[in-house]
């Protein structure tokens, strides 16, 4: 007997190949920590800083207070160097990226584990873990430069995750973060 001698095979094999491939978007997925140096971060609508704090932070394209901010979900937090006293005011800018860091640092987990892994792997990021309670706040620094604003240094934008699945931020969870807060030319020097 010959494998596959039966057309019928070879359309079972088709099938069952066919099920395991995944349709494909069309647009390759890209991630925020890959913005090159010299673009240019555009902040495009009014944001405040509160007093007694150094960053304005965003989530689900809203501003949104320290204590709201959920790290479990994608977040960005622009950061300024000197704390104030009052409410600091940030106009409508430009900042050019200096310099694109990413970073890892373990997570105390306040919430239960999401299950069982034995092995994961992810774009750079790879564990092996049986998620013991390993998490990861994985984020990304970008350093910004402007004569106009130097206090305001850096927009730190990340996730916390299991262990089992971190990854670093795609720039489409980057966008739904900061809504229209916030946008980047890439590529684009001052």
């Amino acid at each position: 007997m010959k494998l596959f001698s039966n057309p019928m095979h070879w359309l079972l094999l088709g099938l069952l190949l066919t099920g395991c491939t995944t349709p494909g978007t069309g647009k390759p997925v890209r991630f925020f920590s890959d913005i090159p140096s010299g673009s240019i971060l555009t902040v495009n609508r009014p944001l405040a800083i509160p007093a007694d704090d150094v960053r304005a932070s965003f989530q689900f394209s809203k501003e949104v207070g320290l204590i709201q901010l959920d790290k479990w979900q994608p977040y960005c937090q622009l950061v300024v160097r000197t704390l104030s006293m009052q409410d600091k005011q940030i106009p409508k800018v430009d900042f050019r990226i200096t310099r694109v860091v990413r970073d890892q640092e373990p997570f105390t987990r306040l919430k239960k584990p999401r299950g069982y892994s034995i092995a994961s792997t992810s774009e750079d990021l790879s564990f092996l873990t049986a998620d013991l309670g390993y998490t990861w706040l994985i984020k990304t620094y970008m350093y910004l430069e402007s004569n106009e604003y130097p206090d305001i240094y850096r927009l730190v934008c990340g996730q916390v995750w299991d262990g089992y699945s971190a990854r670093r931020l795609y720039v489409r969870e980057f966008e739904e973060a900061v809504g229209d807060y916030i946008s980047i030319n890439e590529g684009v020097s001052q």
